[in-house]
């Protein structure tokens, strides 16, 4: 077996939207948070994992702190298994941030390691992260490997024995009491602890010390439990304070329906129903649920659609928290686009301008004109929310403008185009019996025509066509 291990090392950061000023993620309670990650200008300025604070806003001015939020972490990762999955159906989540997969099957499939390599590389960073990749024997030797050296690959158990034995023990993953150990008996590299006796280190660190290395070197497997897709989209966000207005929750929003639509692209899934929880603080949760027209994916459309439902929705009480929940995912089935597509580029879509419609005219006030089984041209259609599989446009030709009732003809007929098309029915309350003909007028109009059926009359003008 292959292993791919892709490291995010900056997930932390990458989960909040981009911001201009220096950046750091901290962790733990309020009164002892410590900085979790920093961006490269934060960095630079001093500011290191594992400060307070407090120091670190000392030492870099102007720094914005945000709060680590594991569980946007934890769906992000989740999005990003869906995306590997088109390179391996066994993927490992290495919480809180790598993937593992499984490469060895798959590599006659896409022709080698580079063009798994290049496709992972291209789908993750597309997705907006910093990525390091490795492939090894062992998931514990890819894992390793990525933390060194960005693009290492070893094929060969022989080889991977080999780098390792350089790897000096302060970069070796180790837990704290086993390094501590291994450098107090004099041993500097992973080769150096190797060549300890197994029996008598396991005496003196444990077994876990001497099943690391066993799994690191491939000696005894190494089982991980297997990721699957996941059948529904859940994802939370934690406010520090309050919010009361309905309109301010806007922005958090938009975070969760990018990467719902992220998750919805990744699986090649669409949503028609989903639901948006709050969370108060004596008030039970509350749920809003926001009901498509159409199944959509885009981050725009899901957007519009939750922000206009959410702008007529009263809040029981201050928010402290807001979820994005969907159960039901079916897959996407993409209308045939225009190969001479003229929308202009930033243009808002017409599913997301039916859904801002619906959202702030409501539910029944946008319609569709649809057909409907019934010959008479009077009620051949009816205005629905939505069109049903089952109403298809009428075959036979039709005007564009329907009179709302006929009109005595008063031109000229130069030319009739089609032969008579009888239109029979409606017994049960209006008795139809006609013959329908689409002809050209001395007025330049191309006009629909009828007359009672078997009889010599004068014509009814119907409609007119363009």
């Amino acid at each position: 077996m292959l292993w791919v291990c892709c490291t995010l090392p900056s997930l932390s950061l990458e989960v909040f939207e981009p911001g201009t000023a220096p950046r750091a993620i901290y962790d733990g309670p309020q009164q002892r948070a410590l900085i979790h990650a920093a961006d490269a200008a934060a960095l630079a300025a001093g500011v290191y994992p594992g400060q307070t604070v407090a120091a670190a806003r000392a030492v870099c001015a102007g720094l914005e702190c945000l709060r680590r939020e594991v569980s946007a972490e934890s769906a992000r990762l989740q999005t990003l298994a869906l995306l590997a999955y088109a390179s391996s159906s066994q993927i490992v989540l290495d919480a809180p941030d790598a993937l593992l997969l499984e490469a060895g099957a798959s590599l006659r499939l896409f022709g080698g390691w580079p063009a798994i390599r290049d496709g992972l590389r291209q789908r993750l960073q597309g997705a907006g992260h910093r990525l390091r990749m490795a492939l090894a024997p062992t998931p514990l030797g890819a894992r390793l490997l990525a933390d060194l050296h960005d693009g290492a690959a070893i094929a060969s158990p022989e080889r991977l024995a080999t780098s390792l034995a350089r790897v000096p023990l302060a970069r070796a993953r180790l837990a704290p009491s086993a390094f501590n150990l291994l450098h107090a008996v004099g041993a500097r590299t992973l080769g150096e602890a190797r060549a300890l006796p197994a029996a008598a280190l396991a005496r003196r660190a444990g077994i876990e010390l001497t099943d690391h290395l066993a799994r690191l070197y491939g000696d005894t497997p190494d089982p991980h439990p297997l990721w699957q897709p996941p059948q529904r989209f859940e994802l939370r966000c934690e406010f520090e304070y309050g919010i009361e207005n309905s309109t301010a929750l806007a922005f958090p929003l938009q975070r969760l329906t990018r990467e719902f639509s992220r998750h919805l692209l990744a699986r090649d899934a669409s949503v028609q129903r989903f639901d948006l929880v709050f969370e108060h603080q004596r008030v039970p949760i509350t749920r809003l649920s926001i009901g498509l027209r159409t199944p959509m994916r885009s981050a725009e459309s899901l957007f519009e659609a939750a922000r206009g439902r959410l702008q007529q929705h009263a809040l029981a009480a201050p928010a402290l928290g807001l979820s994005l929940l969907a159960d039901s995912l079916p897959p996407f089935a993409p209308r045939s686009p225009d190969l001479f597509d003229a929308a202009e580029r930033g243009a808002l879509s017409w599913e997301a301008l039916v859904e801002r419609l619906r959202a702030r005219l409501g539910e029944d006030a946008v319609n569709q004109p649809v057909s409907w089984p019934d010959h008479r041209p009077e009620f051949a259609w009816r205005r629905l929310p939505e069109a049903g599989s089952e109403n298809q446009p009428v075959v036979m030709p039709r005007p564009v403008w329907l009179l709302p009732s006929p009109e005595p003809l008063q031109a000229r007929i130069v030319r009739l185009l089609t032969a008579p098309e009888r239109i029979e029915s409606g017994w049960w309350e209006q008795d139809v019996k006609r013959d329908y003909v689409i002809a050209d007028l001395d007025s330049g109009q191309r006009a629909w025509l009828f007359r009672e059926a078997g009889r010599e009359g004068a014509w009814q003008v119907h409609g007119w066509f363009a």
